[in-house]
């Protein structure tokens, strides 16, 4: 029996030291603190028995009005803390087009002929360029400079590997205009993403209006 009340009392005061954990982490302000703890249940029997203390459980003091308002008001300030850091972590910035068309090189997937320029290609033309164009990439960057890497096939071979060219986009960002060898005009941007930009421009050597999706 004694060792039963020996481990009865160590259960106790793991219960007892759960609850004044909890509390003093909810409040964490001394006078508040203390007057949670003269109010709690299980600090004001640490001192009884095991059977007393199962008695005060079935049937506890009622807590004080002013204790509940001080309990009720801590959670509700726990809880808009929790809510506001969900808030702003769950917002984020959308990316820039200049951030979206310098992150990363692109290289063009497929060319479309747009023939009454409604922004929508008819005929996919792709297999009418050139395999030593496709295998470009065109890396931009953020201070308007760029470059056009010929990749594995040239066009002439005694061509540079590489070419420096300019860009700078026009009209609210809405027109992508420089010396980059697939347009070497304005080319309006229908859309861009993180994986995908798809512009129409003129090509004036075949008096064309052409679509051109490019990829990373």
């Amino acid at each position: 029996m004694n060792n039963i009340n020996l481990i009865s009392a160590k259960w106790l005061q793991l219960l007892v030291k759960i609850r004044t954990t909890s509390l003093q982490f909810l409040c964490q302000y001394n006078p508040l603190y203390k007057i949670l703890l003269s109010e709690n249940l299980y600090v004001n029997t640490i001192k009884h028995s095991p059977r007393q203390f199962i008695g005060s459980i079935k049937n506890p003091p009622p807590m004080k009005p002013a204790v509940l308002k001080i309990l009720t008001f801590c959670l509700l300030l726990i809880s808009a803390a929790s809510c506001k850091k969900s808030d702003t972590g769950s917002t984020v910035a959308p990316k820039t087009k200049t951030v979206l068309l310098t992150q990363n090189a692109w290289k063009i997937q497929s060319v479309g002929l747009d023939a009454n320029k409604d922004g929508v290609a008819e005929t996919d033309v792709t297999s009418f360029i050139q395999a030593c164009k496709l295998d470009n990439t065109y890396s931009f960057k953020t201070d308007g400079t760029g470059t056009a890497d010929e990749g594995a096939l040239k066009c002439v071979s005694t061509d540079p590997q590489t070419q420096a060219f300019t860009w700078v986009f026009k009209n609210s960002e809405s027109v992508l205009s420089g010396t980059f060898s697939f347009t070497n005009s304005d080319a309006t941007i229908i859309s861009m993403d993180d994986n995908k930009l798809v512009v129409a421009y003129d090509d004036v050597s075949t008096s064309s209006h052409l679509i051109a999706t490019l990829q990373h």
